[in-house]
């Protein structure tokens, strides 16, 4: 995630939680971090009503799926 943000906001946003305090709070959108307590993600994109999350470490690999944000515990803009 340090990587698809522009500029790497360090090694204290390796956890994942952390990145609820990056940038700042707004509404989903492609281009947004959305944060999950043990997760962490990018939209970039939407597809049949449900955003589309590219992430690291996800089964071991990055990935580009959908995913519920339902239970999200912050979406960040920079």
């Amino acid at each position: 995630m340090r990587q698809l943000v522009g500029s790497d906001p360090g090694p204290e946003y390796n956890l994942a939680r952390n990145w609820a305090h990056w940038g700042h709070a707004g509404p989903p959108g492609i281009g947004a971090v959305v944060v999950w307590a043990h997760h962490v993600g990018k939209i970039v994109g939407q597809e049949n009503g449900k955003w589309i999350i590219q992430s690291g470490n996800d089964g071991n690999r990055v990935r580009t799926r959908p995913l519920p944000i339902g239970n999200a515990i912050a979406i960040r803009w920079s």
